[in-house]
């Protein structure tokens, strides 16, 4: 059973990655909602909303916890007191990073600075040192959803 949840949506709405502009067509709905019907803050909001209401259809009893557009600090966190409540049961983090960079060849995602002015560089590594690793270095139970271009980088 998945007992927490972590749905971290790093999409920076109206800008465009650095590495990957998007021309016309290309897909512009996020969890079934286009982010440019409203203000960016509020459409973030809505899309974590829906992207939340999706999990608990099939995850009702799940602890969830939204992070939309996290600084470093912010994700590690709210992973770490997610996996402190957790236990040694799985946990489920979602990553969406359509907003950001794509995962570097270094299996790197991204964040953001404090000041939202800079993309930060997070080691899958770490990632899974927060949540996915006990005090004594034992494995336990998570999974990853990476929705992001080139995912298998972090692979």
């Amino acid at each position: 059973m998945t007992v927490g949840t972590a749905l971290v949506t790093c999409l920076n709405i109206g800008i465009d990655p650095p590495d990957q502009p998007k021309a016309p067509p290309c897909a512009k709905l996020h969890c079934w909602f286009d982010p440019s019907s409203c203000i960016p803050g509020e459409a973030l909001k809505r899309i974590g909303e829906r992207l939340q209401a999706q999990y608990e259809f099939w995850h009702p009893r799940s602890r969830y916890k939204l992070l939309l557009d996290p600084t470093v600090s912010q994700l590690h966190s709210h992973l770490t007191e997610l996996r402190r409540l957790g236990d040694k049961k799985r946990l489920l983090i979602h990553y969406n990073g359509h907003g950001v960079p794509r995962p570097s060849v270094n299996g790197e995602l991204w964040c953001f600075n404090k000041s939202y002015t800079k993309y930060i560089p997070v080691s899958v590594y770490e990632v899974q040192s927060w949540v996915g690793v006990d005090k004594f270095g034992y494995s336990l139970p998570s999974l990853y959803v990476l929705d992001c271009s080139n995912a298998e980088r972090v692979i």
